[in-house]
């Protein structure tokens, strides 16, 4: 009988584990354990210098970029919240890839947030993004591979299995 107990008691443990819940994530999360007391989750001014032309402070802020990471994370089930900036569409209009931002704004505005507070999402399947105002989860493996676009930089890519209205 203990043998035909353990025996359950070890495929309930290896049933929690494949059906375990993402870790859930948040934006200081992202940054270097050694670089967390100066973590600054405010957004910065948004400043629109470049349309004077020249070289401008924003723009040179934005060629300041940090893709320090967290390591840790690579390769983990994360869920995350975020705003979604969208990246590219499918041919039915749904948005297949994304780079999810910690503030409302952020990529419309100069300077974007550094690399490694931007999230490169590639979604599994595209989604329908009713509101470009509302916050989102987003569930999927985390890597500390890094994409560069013209809106962008992210330290991070996360290939996405699921989405979820962030409820505030």
């Amino acid at each position: 009988m203990p043998k035909v107990l353990s025996a359950v008691a070890a495929l309930s443990l290896l049933t929690a584990v494949a059906y375990a819940a993402p870790r859930t994530l948040d934006w200081a999360d992202l940054v270097p354990a050694t670089e967390r007391d100066t973590y600054d989750p405010a957004p910065p001014p948004a400043s629109h210098d470049y349309l004077m032309g020249g070289e401008s402070s924003a723009l040179a802020a934005m060629q300041v970029l940090n893709f320090r990471v967290n390591e840790k994370l690579e390769g983990e089930d994360v869920r995350i919240p975020g705003f979604i900036v969208p990246l590219e569409l499918d041919d039915k209009g749904l948005v297949t890839e994304f780079f999810l931002v910690p503030y409302f704004g952020a990529c419309i505005h100069v300077p974007p947030p550094p690399a490694n507070q931007m999230v490169f999402v590639r979604m599994a399947h595209g989604i329908s993004l009713d509101s470009m105002y509302s916050a989102y989860w987003i569930s999927g493996t985390m890597t500390t591979q890094s994409r560069r676009t013209g809106l962008g930089a992210a330290a991070y890519t996360l290939a996405g299995t699921a989405v979820e209205e962030y409820k505030f």
